[in-house]
């Protein structure tokens, strides 16, 4: 396929670059991305407002498309659609996502990856949309931590926001301390609490922590778990709600 898509790439001047930088993160197990095509799959879907054609998606991975061997694969995405009445598919989208020199230095550069596009304008949207919500929610979304007092019987709550981008920069000057992801995770509740401490005298070890929410995810303390963020996210969730549930038992 690469053989095959290089020269496609030089000789078409039909291509679009779109901006997009997921790559860092990729996981190229084939169920990995079988996952990924599914959930851009459904992001097409949920933009087009009428009588939708059959989309298909898929994501292959190109090994030897890259500058250096300790950079990313790329990945081919490919886009067809089919009426209702099965008409033969079309392809309606193609993109190649690149990561070509990410491994060098040089004064000046444009580092990637990048992504190569070409066909319809709103699928090239969806599918970018995607990958970055994929790789990581954005630095200022807010990351909200609910609380109630326990054994009291009214629905004022109190809540408490900060910025994802804070949660990672704490998670990454913790992992170092940790053994393993859920003592990472624990590592970075505690500095939360004494961050709380600190800026509003409130110790949160004495009230319940009930949800934690961000604007794709929302988590409860009875086992509810609504998710569409990035495993690190993720896995914060999880573990917050195993220490609630422990804590209540």
């Amino acid at each position: 396929m690469c053989q095959i898509f290089v020269p496609v790439i030089y000789n078409e001047g039909l291509w679009r670059i779109n901006q997009v930088t997921p790559l860092h993160n990729m996981q190229y197990q084939p169920v990995k991305l079988k996952q990924y095509a599914m959930k851009v799959r459904q992001g097409l879907v949920d933009i087009v407002q009428t009588a939708s054609p059959k989309y298909k998606v898929t994501f292959e991975e190109l090994p030897q498309l890259k500058y250096n061997a300790e950079d990313a694969s790329g990945l081919l995405i490919s886009v067809t659609s089919s009426a209702q009445d099965k008409s033969k598919p079309k392809e309606v989208y193609s993109a190649v996502l690149l990561s070509w020199g990410v491994t060098m230095t040089l004064d000046g550069a444009s580092h990637l990856p990048y992504m190569l596009e070409r066909g319809e304008q709103r699928v090239g949207v969806s599918i970018g949309f995607n990958l970055v919500e994929n790789d990581s929610s954005k630095s200022t979304e807010q990351f909200t931590l609910v609380y109630r007092t326990p054994q009291v019987d009214h629905k004022e709550k109190l809540t408490l926001s900060f910025d994802v981008g804070d949660i990672t920069i704490i998670w990454n000057g913790l992992k170092d301390e940790a053994s393993n992801p859920a003592e990472l995770v624990t590592l970075t509740y505690q500095i939360l609490q004494n961050q709380i401490f600190h800026m509003i005298e409130l110790d949160v070890t004495v009230v319940d922590l009930c949800e934690v929410i961000l604007p794709k995810a929302e988590v409860k303390s009875h086992g509810v778990v609504k998710m569409k963020t990035p495993e690190l996210i993720n896995c914060v969730f999880n573990v917050l709600n195993r220490i609630t549930v422990h804590d209540n038992d």
